[in-house]
This record gives C-alpha cells, sequence and structure tokens, in this order.
C-alpha cells in the first residue's frame, strides 16, 4: 500500500477520463439503456464514494492510500463513476473529507472520515466517519449520526443502512424528533419499504410530556409519513396527564392529573395524528381520573387479562376489560354522589364514560359501604346511582348465578332480579328471598324503604320445608334488628291453613343478643293455681350491655321479680350484675288479691365482675346477698344451688413484676352462712344445740383487708454455677397482712330450778339469741429455704428450713379468779410468735425390664421411686412467751386467735413412699408407641415423738387409665396395731401381720354399640312405614357410661361398713330422631334406687319434642314440651309440667 497526496495534474487526467466514460455511457445507454440500467443497479451504492462527487468536494492536502498497482486503482474509480451514473435511487455521497481503503485477503473496506453527507431522495445521513465493504450494501455510519427526513430527525451513535433492503439499525442514544414527539430508545430499526420502524431498550414516546409511553420495546407503523399505530410489546405503561378542577367547601382549585395504563403488549392505532383507541394486552391495569363537566369525580383503578379503550379528543370515550376483572372506583372529596370507595369484580366490565354506564358480566361482585351484592350481570347507571341486578350472564347462557345482596354483615337476600339505589340504600327484589338465623323469608317481591326496614309481599316465613310447614302473610313489615309485623298471618302445616290471625308480631335479629320482648309461657296447677311464667323484656343497646327484665306470676303463690344485666368489653372486663325480688302470700293464704296484706318479701343480689389492666395487673370482684337463709333452698329447681347456703362476697387486686417475679395482691371479702339462724332457733328444724361453753355458730366473716407479698422461689446465690451445691440453694418469701371481722354466736350456762346445768346460746333481753362480734388482726411472714443436689449420680437429696413469725393484735391471757379457777381475758396488744421447721428428703429412681412379650407388647419396663423424708419441728411448750402455766397445766397465748394454736410437743415424723410405674412398649408394624400400664404405691410413716401408735397405716393405691376411658382405682388401708374386742378400740400393739381397714375399689367404662352396614334379607313382606322404622332401628347407637364404687370400712372388725354404688348415664338413638337419655344411681348394697331420671327428645323436621321425667325423690315431676327450634318462633309450643315442674317457674 502507497500514501498519494493528489495534485492538480491527476485530478486534470481523471476528468479527462470522466469526459470519455460520459460519451460512452451517451452511446451505450441509447441502444443497450434497459440491460445496462439492470446491471449497474445490482452494485452497491457505496461505490460512489470514489465517483466524480468525491472530488467535487475540493479536498485539500488529505491522505488517500492507494494499493500498489495503480492499473486497479484507475479501474476502480471507473468502476464506481459508471455505478453512480446508473444508480440514481440509491444512496449518494454528497461530502467527506477523508477517503481511504484497504485490503484484507480478498476484501477491501473504505472508510470516510469527517463531514459526512449522504443522500438519498428526501432522506439525508450525516455522521464523522463511515465504512463499507466490497462484499455487501451496508454502509456503517459513526459519531453524531442524524437521519433527516421531512417528517421526523433520528439522532444516534452509530448506524447501519442496508442499500439494498432499506433497513437501518441504529445504536446508542436514539433520539427521534417527530413532529410534536420525542422518542428515544437504546437501539432501533427503520424499514423505508414498509414504513415500520422499532425501538428496542429504554423505549420511550413523550408528546409534549402530556402522553408518555415506555416500554422495552416499542414497534411504530407509519402510513403517509404519519404515525399510524404502534405497539408495545414487553412492559408497556402509557402516562396521560389531564386537567380540570375540584370543588371543596364552594372554592374551585385547578388540578392536574396523570392517568397511568400498564400492560405486557399495548395496542395503539392514530388518526390524523390522535390515538383512537388502546388494547391492553396481559396483565392488564389503568388508573384514570373521571371528571363530569371538567369537575374532578374521582379515580378508577381496573385490572384484568385484556382491556381496550376508545378515545376521542383524547378522553376514553368507552373501557372494555376482559378476563379476571378487578376493579375500584375511589371517590373524590367534591363528589357528592358517591363518598365512600367501590371494589369490584367480574368477567368482564363495559364502561360507558360519557353515558356514566358499567355493564358487568359473568361472577360479578361489587362491595361499597357495608353492602355486598353478586350476580351474573350487573348494570350500574352511576349518573343516578342505580344499579340492576340479573341472573343470567348473556355472554354464557347456561351460567346462571343469583343476585345476592348483603348490608351491613346482616343475612344475605337473594332474587331472579335486583333494583337497588346505592345512595339512598332503597331498592326492590323480585322473587326474593333472605334468612334470620335459621329461619327463611321469601315473597315475590322484597321492597326495602330505607337502611333497615322491609316490605315482603306474598311473604312465606319457616324454618324448615315449606311444603311441610310455614307462617303466611300477604304482606310483611321487617324492621331489621327490632320486629316482623305481619297483617294478617296464617300457619300452613303440609300447605294447608291451621289457624289464622289479623296481626302478629316477632322479634328480629340475627345473633344471639337483641332488644325485644321475652314471650311468658301460660298454665294451670293445683299448687300455683293459674301461672304467667317469663313476661320480660331484653334489653341490648349495643354490644357491650344486655339486661334481661322479667315476671313470675302464680295467683295462689305470688309475685317474683328478676333482672340479669350482663356487661362485656372483649379484652378487658366483663361482669354481671342480678336481682330477684320474691314476694310471696303469707302462709295458709292462696288468694292474690291478699298480696298487699299478706306476704313475705325476700330478695336476693349477686354481682361479678372480671377485668384485665395494664401492665400485669387483675381485678377480680364478687358479691352475693340473700334476704333469706332457705333462698336457693325455696325457689331453685336446681340441686346444687338448693344446697349452697353461704353468701360469699369477694374483691382481689392483683399486681405481678414479671422480671424479679415478685406479686402484690389485696382482697376484701364476706362470708356469711345463711342457715346461722336457723341453726340457734329453737323453733327451727335446723337447731344446733351447743355442748359446751366454747361451742360457737359463725354468722358471717369479713376480711377488711388482706394482703398478700409473695416472692417467688428464685436462688440465693446468682452467679455461682448451677452444677454447684451451693448455686442451687433456694429461696422464696411470703407476707400476709390480714384484718378480720367475726359476727357469731356463743354458748352460756343456763341452770334450772333443780341445779342442772345446761348450754344455750347467749340471747339478749328480749329472749332472741344475740350475736357478738371479734376483731382480729395478723401478720404472718414465712421463709423457707432448700438446696437441692445429687449424691453419687443418682441420689436426690433436698434438705429445706421453714420460718414463720406471726403477729397478732390480741391474745389471750390465763389468770385465778376469785374461786381459785382459771378464767381468760384478751389482752389487746401485739404479740409475736416464731416458729421453724426442718426437713430432709432422698429419693431415686430404678429402672428395670421385664422380659415379656405378648402379642403386640415388645417389653414392659418397671420404674421404681423410692423415697423418705424426716420433717423436725421443736417443742416450745417450756418458751413462756408462748405458754403460761398453772399447777402443771399449760395455756396457749394464742389459743382461738387469728393464726391458730401453738404446737404442744416437737415432731420427729419419718415418712416412706415407694412408687412403681408399668409401661408397655407396642409395636405395630413400623409405629412403635409407650403406654402406661398401671401404677402402683405404698405409703407409712413413723412418728417418734408420739406417746402411742408411732407407725402409720399402710395406704396403698393401684391406678390404671386403659384406653376407650377405662379407668380402675383400688386403694387398700392396713394398720399394725391390735383391736381390743372388749374396749372396741385400738391398742398400743403391734399385730402380727398388718390388719385390713378400708377397702375402696371404683372404676368407671364405657359401653357403645358397633355400628354396622350389613343389610339383613328377609323373605317377609313390610309395608312402607314398618321398613322405614326398621331401618331406623337397625343403625341405632347407644352409649353408657358406667359408674362403680365399692368402699368397705373395717376399723371396727364388728362392725363393718359397706356402701356398694352404680352410677350410670345411658343415651339411645332408639331411631334416627329419636333419643333417650336415663341417668340413675343405684345403691347395690341397700337394694335401692336412689335417684333416676329418663329425657326423651324427638326432632320432627322444624319441630322438636322433649320430655324430662323424674319419677322419684325430691325433684320427682314430668315436664313435657312441643317446640319450633326457630330461635324466633319458639314460643310457639306446647307445655305440660307436673310435680316440682309445676309447683316453681321454668327459668
Amino acid at each position: 500500500m502507497s500514501n498519494v497526496i493528489p495534485n492538480v495534474t491527476s485530478l486534470n487526467k481523471r476528468f479527462i477520463t470522466l469526459n470519455v466514460i460520459i460519451a460512452i455511457k451517451t452511446m451505450v445507454t441509447a441502444k443497450y439503456a434497459g440491460l445496462l440500467e439492470m446491471l449497474f443497479n445490482r452494485f452497491s451504492n457505496i461505490v460512489a464514494i470514489y465517483t466524480l462527487d468525491f472530488y467535487f468536494t475540493k479536498m485539500k492536502q488529505k491522505s488517500i492510500r492507494f494499493v500498489k498497482d495503480c492499473m486497479i486503482k484507475k479501474g476502480f474509480v471507473l468502476f464506481f463513476l459508471c455505478t453512480s451514473l446508473f444508480s440514481q435511487d440509491k444512496l449518494l455521497l454528497k461530502q467527506a473529507d477523508i477517503l481511504t481503503s484497504s485490503a484484507i485477503g480478498n476484501e477491501t473496506i473504505t472508510r470516510l472520515d469527517g463531514n459526512i453527507i449522504f443522500q438519498k431522495t428526501d432522506t439525508t445521513l450525516k455522521g464523522n466517519f463511515a465504512t463499507q465493504s466490497d462484499k455487501n450494501s451496508i454502509i456503517n455510519l459513526y459519531g453524531d449520526v442524524s437521519v433527516q427526513q421531512p417528517e421526523q430527525i433520528i439522532y444516534c451513535d452509530s448506524l447501519s443502512y442496508n442499500n439494498d433492503t432499506e433497513f437501518f439499525e441504529m445504536f446508542g442514544n436514539i433520539k427521534i424528533k417527530n413532529g410534536s414527539r420525542l422518542i428515544s430508545a437504546d437501539k432501533a430499526t427503520l424499514d423505508q419499504i414498509s414504513n415500520q420502524m422499532t425501538l428496542i431498550d429504554n423505549c420511550e414516546i413523550n408528546e409534549k410530556d402530556r402522553n408518555r409511553v415506555y416500554g422495552d420495546k416499542i414497534i411504530l407503523d407509519f402510513k403517509e409519513k404519519t404515525l399510524h399505530s404502534f405497539k408495545v410489546l414487553s412492559n408497556g405503561i402509557i402516562f396521560s396527564k389531564n386537567s380540570g378542577y375540584e370543588k371543596i367547601d364552594d372554592l374551585e382549585k385547578n388540578i392536574e392529573n396523570e392517568d397511568i395504563l400498564k400492560a405486557e403488549t399495548i395496542l395503539a392505532n392514530l388518526e390524523n395524528d390522535e390515538i383512537q383507541n388502546i388494547e391492553l394486552i396481559g396483565m392488564a391495569s389503568t388508573l384514570i381520573h373521571l371528571y363530569n363537566d371538567s369537575l374532578y369525580d374521582g379515580i378508577n383503578e381496573v385490572s384484568g387479562d385484556k382491556i381496550t379503550m376508545n378515545i376521542h379528543n383524547e378522553s376514553a370515550k368507552r373501557l372494555v376489560a376482559e378476563g379476571g376483572t378487578i376493579g375500584r372506583y375511589i371517590p373524590n372529596k367534591s363528589n357528592k354522589n358517591i363518598q365512600e370507595e367501590i371494589d369490584y369484580v367480574a368477567d368482564r366490565v363495559e364502561f360507558e364514560v360519557e353515558k356514566k354506564i358499567s355493564e358487568m358480566y359473568g361472577v360479578v361482585k361489587i362491595i361499597h359501604d357495608k353492602m355486598d351484592l353478586s350476580a351474573a350481570h350487573i348494570n350500574v347507571d352511576w349518573s343516578t346511582n342505580v344499579l340492576e341486578a340479573f341472573s343470567d350472564n348473556p355472554f354464557n347462557q347456561e351460567e346462571i348465578n343469583r343476585p345476592i345482596l348483603i348490608e351491613n354483615n346482616r343475612e344475605p337476600m337473594t332474587g331472579d332480579t335486583m333494583v337497588y339505589n346505592i345512595k339512598s340504600r332503597k331498592g326492590k327484589v323480585l322473587m326474593g328471598e333472605s334468612r334470620v338465623q335459621e329461619n327463611v323469608y321469601m315473597g315475590s317481591q322484597i321492597t326495602s324503604v330505607t337502611d333497615s326496614t322491609f316490605y315482603i309481599d306474598d311473604c312465606i316465613f319457616t324454618s324448615c320445608d315449606p311444603s311441610k310447614f310455614y307462617l303466611g302473610s300477604k304482606q310483611v313489615k321487617i324492621i331489621y334488628g327490632d320486629k316482623v309485623i305481619a297483617k294478617p298471618l296464617s300457619i300452613f302445616i303440609g300447605g294447608v291453613p291451621i289457624i289464622g290471625v289479623p296481626i302478629a308480631i316477632f322479634p328480629h335479629s340475627s345473633t344471639e343478643r337483641r332488644s325485644g320482648w321475652i314471650m311468658p309461657s301460660f298454665g294451670s296447677s293445683e299448687n300455683r293455681g293459674n301461672y304467667l311464667d317469663g313476661l320480660g323484656y331484653y334489653f341490648a343497646p349495643n354490644d357491650y350491655i344486655g339486661s334481661e327484665n322479667s315476671l313470675i306470676f302464680a295467683d295462689r303463690q305470688g309475685i317474683i321479680l328478676k333482672s340479669k344485666n350482663q356487661y362485656r368489653d372483649r379484652y378487658r372486663f366483663n361482669g354481671g350484675l342480678n336481682f330477684e325480688v320474691r314476694k310471696h302470700l303469707g302462709s295458709g293464704e292462696s288468694d292474690i288479691a291478699q298480696i298487699g296484706k299478706s306476704n313475705k318479701t325476700d330478695y336476693s343480689f349477686n354481682w361479678n365482675h372480671n377485668q384485665i389492666l395494664r401492665n400485669d395487673q387483675t381485678f377480680r370482684g364478687s358479691a352475693s346477698y340473700y334476704s333469706n337463709g332457705e333462698y336457693n333452698r325455696e325457689t331453685s329447681i336446681d340441686p346444687i344451688k338448693r344446697l349452697n347456703q353461704q353468701a360469699i362476697s369477694n374483691v382481689t387486686y392483683t399486681k405481678r413484676w414479671k422480671a424479679p417475679n415478685i406479686s402484690i395482691s389485696v382482697n376484701a371479702s364476706n362470708k356469711q352462712d345463711l342457715m346461722s339462724k336457723n341453726k340457734v332457733d329453737v323453733s327451727s328444724s335446723f337447731y344446733q344445740s351447743p355442748t359446751s361453753l366454747s361451742s360457737t355458730i359463725t354468722e358471717n366473716t369479713s376480711t377488711l383487708p388482706s394482703i398478700n407479698f409473695r416472692v417467688a422461689r428464685r436462688k440465693l446465690f446468682k452467679n455461682i454455677p448451677q452444677d454447684s451445691w451451693i448455686g442451687n440453694i433456694q429461696w422464696d418469701y411470703n407476707s400476709r397482712l390480714v384484718n378480720n371481722s367475726k359476727n357469731f354466736y356463743e354458748a352460756e350456762e343456763a341452770v334450772d330450778t333443780d341445779g342442772n346445768i345446761s348450754y344455750v346460746w347467749k340471747q339478749n333481753d328480749s329472749g332472741n339469741p344475740e350475736s357478738s362480734n371479734k376483731l382480729d388482726a395478723m401478720l404472718k411472714n414465712a421463709f423457707s429455704i432448700n438446696a437441692p443436689f445429687t449424691a453419687f449420680k443418682y441420689l436426690a437429696i433436698n434438705p429445706s428450713i421453714k420460718l414463720n413469725s406471726d403477729f397478732v393484735n390480741r391474745y389471750r391471757v390465763a389468770e385465778y379468779d376469785q374461786t381459785d379457777s382459771v378464767s381468760f381475758r384478751y389482752e389487746d396488744a401485739i404479740k409475736n410468735r416464731t416458729t421453724s421447721s426442718l426437713g430432709l428428703s432422698l429419693s431415686t429412681k430404678v429402672y428395670g425390664i421385664l422380659p415379656i412379650k405378648l402379642n403386640k407388647i415388645k417389653s414392659i419396663r418397671h420404674v421404681m421411686t423410692p423415697s423418705i423424708r424426716f420433717n423436725f419441728s421443736p417443742d416450745y411448750l417450756s418458751n413462756d412467751s408462748y405458754f403460761q402455766s398453772f399447777n402443771d397445766e399449760y395455756y396457749d397465748y394464742f389459743s382461738s386467735s387469728i393464726i391458730g394454736s401453738t404446737p404442744t410437743t416437737s415432731t420427729k415424723r419419718l415418712s416412706l413412699s415407694l412408687s412403681n410405674v408399668f409401661q408397655a412398649k407396642i409395636k405395630d408394624g413400623e409405629k412403635e408407641e409407650k403406654v402406661n400400664l398401671f401404677s402402683w404405691g405404698i405409703s407409712s410413716g413413723y412418728n417418734f415423738n408420739a406417746d402411742q401408735f408411732k407407725a402409720s397405716n399402710i395406704n396403698s393405691s393401684i391406678r390404671s387409665n386403659l384406653k376407650n376411658g377405662v379407668s380402675i382405682d383400688a386403694n387398700l388401708t392396713h394398720d399394725l396395731y391390735k383391736f381390743d374386742d372388749l374396749t372396741q378400740s385400738r391398742i398400743n400393739e403391734l399385730d402380727n401381720f398388718p390388719r385390713l381397714t378400708g377397702i375402696r375399689l371404683a372404676t368407671n367404662f364405657s359401653l357403645k354399640s358397633k355400628a354396622s352396614d350389613k343389610k339383613e334379607n328377609s323373605d317377609r313382606e313390610f309395608s312402607e312405614r314398618t321398613k322405614e322404622f326398621l331401618t331406623d332401628l337397625s343403625s341405632n347407637t347407644w352409649q353408657s357410661r358406667v359408674g362403680i364404687s365399692y368402699t368397705v370400712n373395717k376399723i371396727n372388725p364388728s362392725n363393718t361398713i359397706e356402701n356398694f354404688w352404680v352410677n350410670t348415664n345411658t343415651s339411645v338413638n332408639v331411631t334416627e330422631n329419636w333419643k333417650l337419655n336415663y341417668n340413675a344411681r343405684f345403691s347395690i348394697s341397700d337394694k335401692d334406687l336412689v335417684r333416676h331420671n329418663i329425657t326423651l327428645y324427638r326432632e320432627i323436621d322444624c319441630w322438636e319434642l322433649f320430655m324430662d321425667w323424674t319419677p322419684t325423690g325430691y325433684a320427682k315431676g314430668l315436664y313435657f314440651r312441643l317446640n319450633l327450634k326457630s330461635d324466633i318462633l319458639k314460643d310457639l309450643k306446647v307445655e305440660q309440667k307436673t310435680g316440682l315442674y309445676n309447683t316453681r317457674s321454668s327459668f
């Protein structure tokens, strides 16, 4: 290769050569113009680089590299010049500063540098340098590249142009100015034949900053030099600005919003350079701001598989979303029609913007302000806020989805067609139905006139199959949560009207709690006369309070008023407050008209409260009061309540600190014996005679207050490792301050005329028993410490120390009276007593395997746990601070005090026990499990300080809990000492063999029938009714829970006491619907049926039959009821009572 600087002579020679070429071209083209044109047009346009146009640029001092052979160079120049003459429709070089060429193998690469301009008709290419190979028709242009066309200008870092296919490839920082649009991308292609441009990576189309299109790949189609359509093929998103105004508080404010369209693929068509429609495909979503005459209404968000929009004058006119469509309308504050958000779901949604009409198809659901509506087709007119719901879907004739409306979490309302006003909440349902709890009401038309009031035409109200039973009415008015009014009302059984009333009112509520009247039951009996039970009203003003107030009236007994009140705030507090007043006729009186003259009034009060406070604090309280001690026994059917003869009130506050594990509690309580006055009343059948001067009967005890402080068990030394013996030492502390007030009846001596001394309850001047009062206070402090450790790896040793230091404000002092007898007085002063005790326990575990294999049992493990415990406490009898001594008699200062008497002897007691547990390892296939077979324990003890009978009884027990609820319990007691038949008492002499003194054997088990699916064939013929009964009977099930208890007391061998009890509770499903329960207690030893009770239950569609019969005993009687199962209609019943049920109210 050689470099040559061209001069004027060489240039002139080339000009002469060009003239010759031009002359030749003129002659040849006259005869072979067509053929030559075709041949020359097949050459690449790049040959024009070496045409005369190149030299007309007047290059000065430019370096040109030529090939070695000058003749080859001239041939190339001639070839390029001829090509340029016959290629007028190709890309032509207009300007360049430098031309260089190089040969690489058999390929020649030509390069242009500086101010390069190519021209082709109305397209101009510019750049800083260009290259082309003689092997193809591709021109590569680099450096500040631009492509200028009449309709647009393209800028990029580089491009490649195929002169044959007229195809551009552009790279790097592509900027395209197309009219008012600015288009950018990392890479682009342009096909001038098809007028299609493709943008690749970081693509954007920006139109005056109002409309912006983004995507990974965008295809633009041009028609007549204007943009006709575009496609976004990946991650498409469109932003479109719009403006209007909003009106808040009568003030107008200009606003600007931006709509957003997203999809995997976006297709758009343009006309007159404006978008006419947009199609979003694949994960499509739109966020569009809606306006009403430029007044901003709100935002509509829609997503689906495909969304199509029709646009006119840059405004959306119609939107269609298909495939799993989900939408939400968010109203603006200035929107007066709709204030709450609207969510909707459908298979297809069509929205006409100007008409403000939405059509939704498929599985449609709309949620708005506590309103939930679903249907197959819903039409919404947003200008009137009226929606219509239909059962059929025009796009799928096989799809039937009846409209379902749910308002304020109420029961669903369904129908064939529904019209509803979103704003006024008014509407109507054709062939509609709904539910109240388990009841159904339906009608030809249901009309909603307010948010909570409905009218139903041709109403049917039932709790079961209407062909069997229903209540019918021409028109029904329902006030939701209050009542149902029917005019008139007829009862239909089997479709036949049985009875009717001109008007009927029922309570209405979807929950168990509701305000409303409580319907009473009526009846008549010999004891009560004519009675009315349960007339009342339940008041539920909110979710936290409920009050049930009722009346019981019997014209031969009297009146009872009850008030039951509950309150509850979940996770904070709950409680109840109950009152009951009973005003009954006096003894022997049976005329209710005399209730004002001859009567007795009793009342009761009960309150309970539980509250969780902040910072680990709790408060609990309960209180009860009865004006009559026999109130429960006389007024209640419940046997447990009848036996309750105490009124206990109690309030407790507790505070706990978790980290140090410390707690404090404050308690105030009162305990009242309801029968105390009867016990001291000589005329009462409950009278208890005093046996000594020390006899007392407590009327009530009050604690005001009791304060308890507790430090839970913790380590004594925190920083010492636990594996050290000292590190295991633990301690705890408890302190309790109590202030008690006690009212009680005390005994006194009574001397008759013969001088005989007896004891009676202390009386006042009127001769009535008189109670006394005593105030006591104490402070008890208890401290304990123990140090468990293990010796020889297997022996667990636990020494312990307990210290108790107690203080009282009042103690007893013994002294001689004038007769030299010891009498007592009480000193009001603080006195302390400190006691202590020591303990030491040793235990270990011994494991053994019994080589027993039986069926699935592979082995039996025996765990034996022997333990020994020794307790010691000192003798305090010689302590003058605790005892007084008179003539070798000792008197305890703390006797009868609130802390109890002081121990008079020391304690040295040894306790022995041995526990045995037998476990079986059962393997069933690959499954293994451990089962506890039974446990056996034995214990006894020895008191070293006892004067006699130092050895304790030997107690042993065997317990086993088998599968299927079977339990076995056996307890034996053996006495080590002999029994003297003459004195009928034990003697302090060991027997040769332990004597069995007590036996208790008990077991509980269940018996069940086995379900059988076998159908027995019989040649016998039965009626259909008999077959149905036999089918029910053959599939019946029964279950019986049986408890057996056998006890023997042989402390006195000559007077053995035996008790043998059997308790059973049996349930039988006689047929599929008949259920029988039998509950009984038998005394086998006395051969007596102590008590038994039979309950019978039958479900009859929506009816239920209940019978409870107690044949014998205090609570004997019969109760029969046939009623509807519906909670609302439960007062439609037939009821009969006898015995105990007939003498008292039924609730």
